[in-house]
């Protein structure tokens, strides 16, 4: 073998040792984030970036794993509302943002909560969505990756990891 054979072989076996523990660190770097205000916890990759918009004191946390995004946003409703056509409408703005369509979409829960859990394929992403309504706030999370990339591990690990942290006000 020539010595650039050599030293190109040597590049990609670096790369891929580099790649394999990138990917390992960050499936195992994942840290518990608590909002108490919230009224959750959730592992996210790394600390969230946080957001709050006045429009019914909506609540953002993001974060970033490579080329995937996970975030989580809540906002409270009024007494009353149908949790059915406020997750459905949730869940119809971002596929309309990412010009997508859903491949699978049941119903879910958590502690007792109703939600969906929605996978979806947009122009250039692709994405899982868990909306869920406790009481009169609703959480939304969301897992995204470009439409390229296979299903990430990752999205399982984000989306099971929400929990409340105590019985939500009705």
């Amino acid at each position: 073998m020539s010595g650039q054979k050599e030293a190109a072989i040597s590049a990609k076996m670096l790369a891929l040792t580099s790649l394999f523990l990138a990917t390992a660190f960050a499936q195992t770097g994942w840290k518990e984030f608590t909002s108490t205000e919230g009224n959750f916890r959730v592992l996210f990759p790394e600390d969230p970036q946080q957001q709050t918009l006045s429009e019914r004191n909506l609540h953002q946390f993001s974060a970033a794993a490579g080329s995937e995004s996970y975030g989580l946003a809540y906002a409270d409703y009024p007494l009353g509302t149908d949790w059915e056509n406020v997750v459905n409408a949730e869940r119809d703005s971002i596929l309309n943002g990412l010009g997508g369509s859903v491949v699978d979409e049941k119903r879910t829960s958590v502690e007792g909560y109703p939600g969906k859990f929605i996978r979806f394929v947009g122009q250039n992403t692709s994405g899982e969505l868990t909306i869920y309504f406790a009481g009169q706030r609703l959480y939304v999370l969301h897992a995204f990756a470009p439409k390229s990339v296979s299903r990430p591990e990752n999205f399982s690990t984000f989306l099971n990891s929400f929990r409340l942290l105590s019985k939500a006000k009705p």
